[in-house]
């Protein structure tokens, strides 16, 4: 199955430090390793290179060129609200791995940018998470004594706000992973040659990663509007942090019509 990764995001002017750069070549794979979640990845030609946050681990970004290249191409991430842009030259001896965080950065606009004023940002999180309603069409999914609701969806300005909420019905704690949002076929198109987009959000309220035993707690993340194509759905996932990849993964999908019912807050 292809993936390929789109982002939601408002760049702006950059200083790019000389040491922010890296090598690589085709026949070894780069890894970043971040201390923190890696939440945006942007790379500048998708034509000489490969770059995608590792799925299962994502503190890390695998980097490999397609072939020899002339010239410089950049990588943008950002991570714990830090924004790091890199130069890659094609390099026959290129490093095995590099720490994100021992690269030169500045501080990135986590908040929606023009888009929305971090007070408004604020300011709507708090009415939603005030209001104890649920949506009549709320979708729910339950694995093994969790439930994963999308309660509400509501609309502001063309921005969109999913409200989550998690339910633990088991007495051991359900420790969160990291939560990922596909662009997907729907399941009676899938086929071997299906593509996934994935998504990331642009703000999320309170980072939750972890769920008490007999506890329900909600979250709210944040999108610039858009929209689902036919024969597609947006899928929300929530895995599971266990040892040898055992954890549960609880999954949502919406269609484009879900999406338009949002409230307008």
């Amino acid at each position: 199955m292809k993936k390929y990764s789109i982002t939601f995001f408002l760049l702006f002017p950059l200083i790019l430090f000389a040491e922010n750069q890296i090598k690589v070549c085709e026949n070894k794979v780069i890894h970043l390793i971040s201390e923190d979640k890696i939440t945006y990845l942007q790379l500048g030609n998708q034509d000489v290179l490969l770059a995608e946050i590792v799925p299962e681990h994502p503190n890390l970004v695998r980097i490999k060129a397609l072939g020899e290249f002339e010239g410089e191409s950049s990588i943008s991430l950002v991570s714990a609200g830090q924004l790091y842009t890199l130069l890659l030259t094609y390099g026959t001896d290129p490093e095995n791995a590099y720490l994100l965080q021992e690269f030169e950065s500045r501080e990135a606009d986590l908040y929606l940018g023009q888009l929305m004023s971090k007070a408004d940002l604020d300011e709507n999180c708090r009415r939603i998470l005030v209001d104890q309603k649920r949506s009549a069409r709320s979708h729910t999914m339950t694995k093994d004594g969790i439930i994963l609701q999308l309660r509400n969806i509501y609309l502001s300005n063309d921005v969109l706000f999913f409200e989550v909420g998690i339910k633990n019905n088991t007495n051991m704690g359900y420790d969160v992973e990291s939560f990922q949002w596909w662009i997907a076929d729907k399941r009676q198109f899938r086929a071997s040659n299906a593509q996934e987009y994935q998504l990331q959000p642009r703000f999320q309220y309170y980072s939750i990663g972890y769920v008490p035993a007999q506890s329900k707690v909600r979250e709210i993340f944040v999108l610039p509007k858009l929209n689902v194509p036919d024969q597609r759905v947006l899928r929300i996932e929530m895995l599971e942090k266990a040892l040898g990849n055992t954890g549960r993964k609880l999954s949502l999908e919406l269609e484009n019509r879900d999406i338009l019912k949002a409230k307008n807050l």
